[in-house]
C-alpha cells in the first residue's frame, strides 16, 4: 500500500519548484501528477493512464509546495526529507506535506505535518466555532483543527511516535491569503500541533520551521516513519479497555468527524443557554466513523456531566455495550453498573417512555434502523390507530438528538432511518437541523475505492458495477468452495487475524436439537455450518448471539446480517445465497430464496425487497478490515465473478495440512 506520493531531500526540490519555459507546470507537478495517475489506476489494461488528480490537489502542488520547499533552502534546511501526500494509518486521508528531521534543541527525531490551502478568504460559521466556508459546497473542518487532528493521530497510531507527542509540530499554510481576509480564523486557539501562517505570517512560518528543524539529514528520521509499525484502530469491543501510550480518549476524530464532534457539543451548549432543540445528523458510509463518533460522543458529554443516552436498534451493540460497561464495575458494584448500563445503553423504542427534553443528549448509533413506528405486542389499541413515527419520539425525548446512518443499510421493510427522512421529520416539527457528511474511510485499509465497488457491484442506488482493480490496500478474493473460504480464513486466523464466515439469509434458523446442539443449517454440497446461536438460547462451547461478533469462538458459526452490523474483523468471509444472483451483466434478487422472515410476507413490495436485500449483502461485504472472501452458491454467478470481478484464492497449505491450522 503507497505510504506516500513522493519522498525526496529537499535540495534535490529545489530545482524542480522552478518554472520551465513551455510548460503548464513546475516540473515537481508535472512528476506528482504522473505519480498519482500511477498509484490509481482502476484498470488492468496496459493502456489505462490512471485517474488524473483533482484541480484542487494540483493547484496545491504547483502553487503552494514552492512556499515550503523555497524556506526550507533559505533556511539552509536542504537534507530535510520531504513527504507529498503522506498517508494516515488506516484511513485514506493524507497529509499535505509532512517533514522529516532532526529536533534543533533536543537532536531527537522531529516531524512537521503541513496543510496546504488555496483559498484567498474563508469565514467561520456564526454559530460552529470549527465550520468553516472555505468555498466548497459544504462546511469544512477549521483548518487548523484539522493539522493538530493530524498530528494527534499519527502519534497514537504510529509506533515510532507514541507517547512522544512533542515530536511533532503541524501548521496552515494559506500562501495565498492576507490576515484581514481570514481573520476570523485566527479565533481559533493556536497549539504547537497547529498554527496558522499567511502570506502576511511568511517570516513567521521560516522562523517555525527553523525552531522544529535543523539544518543536518533527516533520512534516518524519515526512514524510522515509514519504517514504524501501525497501532491497530480501536473496534467498538474496545471501548472498555485500557489505553495505550497514555492517551485520553480511545477515538482520535478527523476531519468531518471531528466536525460532527464539535457541532454536538456547542449544539448541547446553544440549548442549555436557552436556544431551541436543534437536530444533528450525522451520515456516511460504511468505515466512515459513525460508530466511534457515537462513543467519543458519549464519554466527552458524560464527562462534561450531561445526562447522555446511547440508543440503537441493533440488539448486538447494545448488548455488547452493556456488558462492556458492567465489567467496569468494582467488587461488589456489579448491581449498581447493570441498572446504569440499562439506562445509558438503549434502544430506539424505549425512548417514547422518557418526557419530553428529560435528558440532554440522545446518540442514535445506527440510526438507518429507526422504523416507522415503536409499535409492539403491548402498545394500547388507542396508540395502534394513531401512532407517532418512531423518529419524533425520540427528537422529543433529548433536547439535542443526534442521528448517525447509511442510508443504505437499512434491513427490514419498516426501518425508514435516512438523512432525507430525519431532515423531514425535523422540519415537520419545526426545528433547526444540520446535515453532515463524512468522508472519510476508517476500515478496508482506508479503501474508499472498496467501499464505492461495493456499491457499484449490488447496483445500490444509480450505480454500474466495475470490474475490481487491486488498490495496494483492501484485498478482495474469490473462494471456489465454501470448503476453499474456510480454509483461506483458518490460515488468517492463525496468523492472529479475527475472523468471521458470514451470509445471506437463505437457509432455515434452527433452534438448538434436543441435545443443546446447533443444527448446521447452513448446507453447500457437503460442506455445513451452523448458523450462530438464535437469540433466547445458550449452547455450550458457542456464544449467545448478542456477542457472536466479539466472542472468539463466533468463528466457528456463520453469522448472518443481524449480528454482524456494526461490527468488523480482519478477514471476512460471505457467502452469496440464492437471493443474489448475476444475471445479464449484474445482480437480480430472487425473494422466493430468502429465508427472512421480515421479507417473506407476499404483501412486502418488491421495492422494499430489493432494498433490504441488497443492504444487507452492503452490510456483509464491508465488515473487512484487511480483507474479503466471496463465495456464491451459483455457479453462473462464480463464473462471471471469476472471469471479470475478484481473483480466486490460492490457498499457501496443501490439502493435507489445512485441518492442523483450523483448530
Amino acid at each position: 500500500m503507497p505510504l506516500y506520493l513522493l519522498r525526496e531531500s529537499a535540495s534535490a526540490l529545489v530545482k524542480e519548484i522552478e518554472r520551465q519555459p513551455g510548460m503548464s507546470h513546475r516540473p515537481l507537478t508535472e512528476r506528482l501528477i504522473q505519480a498519482y495517475k500511477d498509484q490509481h489506476k482502476r484498470s488492468t489494461k496496459p493502456d489505462d493512464e490512471g485517474t488524473p488528480p483533482g484541480k484542487t490537489l494540483v493547484e496545491a502542488w504547483e502553487n503552494s509546495l514552492p512556499s515550503v520547499i523555497g524556506s526550507l533552502h533559505e533556511l539552509g534546511l536542504d537534507d530535510v526529507e520531504v513527504f507529498i501526500e503522506f498517508g494516515l494509518p488506516h484511513t485514506d486521508g493524507d497529509v499535505d506535506v509532512l517533514l522529516a528531521g532532526v529536533h534543533p534543541g533536543s537532536g531527537m527525531p522531529s516531524y512537521v505535518l503541513i496543510e496546504l490551502k488555496q483559498q484567498r478568504k474563508a469565514t467561520v460559521h456564526p454559530e460552529r466555532s470549527v465550520a468553516v466556508d472555505l468555498g466548497y459546497s459544504k462546511w469544512k473542518l477549521h483548518p487548523v483543527r484539522q493539522v493538530q487532528k493530524y498530528c494527534h493521530y499519527m502519534v497514537q497510531y504510529k509506533v515510532v511516535l507514541n507517547g512522544k507527542p512533542d515530536s511533532t509540530a503541524g501548521a496552515v499554510l494559506l500562501h495565498n491569503a492576507h490576515d484581514d481576509d481570514v481573520r476570523e480564523l485566527f479565533e481559533l486557539p493556536a497549539s504547537n500541533h497547529g498554527r496558522l501562517y499567511t502570506a502576511d505570517r511568511m517570516a513567521a512560518f521560516r522562523r517555525f520551521l527553523g525552531a522544529r528543524l535543523a539544518p543536518r539529514p533527516g533520512a534516518e528520521a524519515a526512514q524510522a516513519l515509514v519504517d514504524s509499525a501501525d497501532r491497530p484502530l480501536p473496534k467498538i469491543t474496545d471501548v472498555n479497555q485500557p489505553l495505550h501510550g497514555g492517551s485520553a480518549h480511545l477515538f482520535e476524530l478527523l476531519d468531518d468527524q471531528e466536525l460532527a464532534h464539535q457541532d454536538v457539543h456547542e449544539a448541547v451548549q446553544r440549548v442549555r443557554n436557552g436556544g431551541i432543540k436543534e437536530v444533528i445528523i450525522v451520515r456516511g458510509g460504511p468505515g466512515s466513523g459513525k460508530s466511534a463518533i457515537a462513543l467519543e460522543l458519549r464519554r466527552t458529554l458524560a464527562s462534561a456531566g450531561l445526562d447522555v443516552r446511547h440508543a440503537s436498534g441493533a440488539k448486538a451493540l447494545t448488548k455488547t455495550l452493556r456488558e462492556g460497561h458492567i465489567q467496569q464495575a468494582p467488587p461488589r458494584m456489579k448491581g449498581k453498573f447493570d441498572r446504569e448500563a440499562t439506562k445509558l445503553f438503549t434502544y430506539f423504542n424505549q425512548l417514547k417512555k422518557l418526557s419530553s427534553d428529560s435528558c440532554d443528549v440522545v446518540i442514535c448509533d445506527e440510526a438507518h434502523r429507526i422504523r416507522r413506528h415503536s409499535i409492539d405486542q403491548y402498545t394500547s389499541r388507542e396508540e395502534r390507530e394513531n401512532p407517532r413515527p418512531q423518529a419524533d419520539e425520540i427528537i422529543e425525548a433529548a433536547r439535542v438528538p443526534v442521528f448517525l446512518l447509511d442510508d443504505w443499510q437499512s434491513l427490514r421493510p419498516g426501518e425508514v432511518g435516512t438523512a432525507e427522512y430525519l431532515v423531514e421529520r425535523a422540519r415537520a416539527l419545526g426545528l433547526k437541523h444540520t446535515l453532515i457528511d463524512l468522508g472519510g474511510m476508517f476500515r478496508a485499509q482506508g479503501s474508499a475505492y472498496y467501499r464505492d465497488w461495493v456499491l457499484r457491484l449490488l447496483s445500490v442506488g444509480i450505480r454500474t458495477p466495475q470490474a475490481w482493480v487491486p488498490d495496494g490496500r483492501m484485498q478482495v478474493e474469490l473462494a471456489e468452495t465454501a470448503q476453499e473460504m474456510e480454509d483461506f480464513l483458518s490460515m488468517r486466523r492463525f496468523e492472529g487475524a479475527s475472523t468471521r464466515i458470514v451470509a445471506g439469509f437463505c437457509w432455515p434458523w434452527s433452534k438448538p436439537d434436543t441435545n443443546g446442539e446447533l443444527i448446521p443449517d447452513v448446507t453447500l454440497g457437503e460442506w455445513r455450518k451452523p448458523w450462530n446461536v438464535k437469540p433466547g438460547f445458550a449452547v455450550e462451547g458457542a456464544p449467545d448471539a448478542e456477542f457472536w461478533a466479539t466472542d472468539p469462538r463466533g468463528s466457528h458459526q456463520v453469522g448472518c446480517v443481524y449480528t454482524s452490523q456494526t461490527f468488523e474483523f480482519d478477514w471476512v468471509g460471505v457467502i452469496l445465497g440464492p437471493d443474489l444472483l448475476w444475471r445479464e451483466g449484474q445482480f437480480i434478487t430472487d425473494r422466493t430464496a430468502t429465508f427472512d422472515p421480515e421479507l417473506k410476507p407476499k404483501s412486502i413490495s418488491q421495492v422494499d425487497i430489493e432494498r433490504c436485500i441488497r443492504n444487507a449483502y452492503h452490510v456483509l461485504l464491508t465488515r473487512g478490515i484487511m480483507g474479503v472472501v466471496v463465495h456464491s452458491t451459483d455457479e453462473e454467478t462464480r463464473d462471471a465473478l471469476r472471469g471479470h470481478l475478484i481473483t480466486s484464492v490460492q490457498h499457501p497449505l496443501p490439502s493435507s495440512m489445512r485441518k492442523i491450522v483450523q483448530h
